[in-house]
């Protein structure tokens, strides 16, 4: 799996995660079906472990693309969790606590289906990322958005590309299009050399982090 990541931030994300008390995070899902099982299991860990206090699980309030993940959605699959066995079930019926107390919530923004990067968001979207330890992006599209949808030189630092977000961001990402930032030259180099559609074909992954400027103890 680690030889199909591009990039890998994995010790910046647990190293920002680890610098603060837990606090609240950000988890703005992509795909329904058996991709937003995982992104339940992540908001799960986190939770569970103590590396958040609570969440907002950002969804769609509609299908924008006709796989996207909305409230609905999000609410049958902990449904299926919880009346299934095992872990799954134990899982399922964790999130629907947290759920019903308030350490969970659902939130469908309409910026989410908005045809605007992330660097337009609005005011209160804003003071959601901004208020939180931690944003989890996953996915292809809201990577583009969080970069601007830009054909950026791949070597262009990730940390450059997202200076704007108000907050400690990282991305969960397949690459399935052309736009990629944050990959080290030899890095590039190799995937160039090797050639195909390492872009695009879905065969490649990142997971990269741009850390809040915490700021410094007097």
């Amino acid at each position: 799996m680690r030889r199909c990541l591009v990039a890998d931030d994995t010790e910046t994300l647990w190293a920002a995660l680890s610098a603060t008390r837990p606090g609240q995070i950000c988890l703005v899902a992509d795909n329904a079906g058996p991709e937003l099982l995982p992104d339940l299991v992540l908001a799960d860990h986190l939770l569970h472990t103590d590396r958040a206090a609570s969440e907002i699980l950002h969804l769609k309030p509609y299908p924008y693309y006709v796989s996207d993940a909305t409230t609905t959605d999000a609410l049958a699959c902990l449904n299926r969790m919880t009346t299934a066995s095992g872990h799954a079930s134990q899982i399922g019926e964790r999130l629907s606590q947290t759920l019903a107390t308030g350490r969970l919530t659902l939130r469908a923004h309409p910026f989410s289906c908005a045809p605007l990067p992330y660097a337009d968001m609005p005011a209160d979207l804003r003071e959601d990322f901004a208020a939180s330890t931690l944003t989890i992006m996953k996915g292809d599209l809201n990577y583009r958005r969080l970069v601007g949808d830009q054909h950026w030189p791949a070597t262009t630092p990730f940390t450059e590309a997202t200076s704007y977000f108000p907050g400690t961001v990282t991305a969960l990402r397949t690459l399935k299009s052309d736009v990629v930032t944050g990959l080290a030259s030899e890095t590039l180099l190799a995937l160039e050399a090797a050639g195909g559609a390492w872009r695009t074909g879905g065969t490649h992954a990142v997971i990269q982090t741009k850390p809040w400027d915490l700021p410094k103890s007097p």
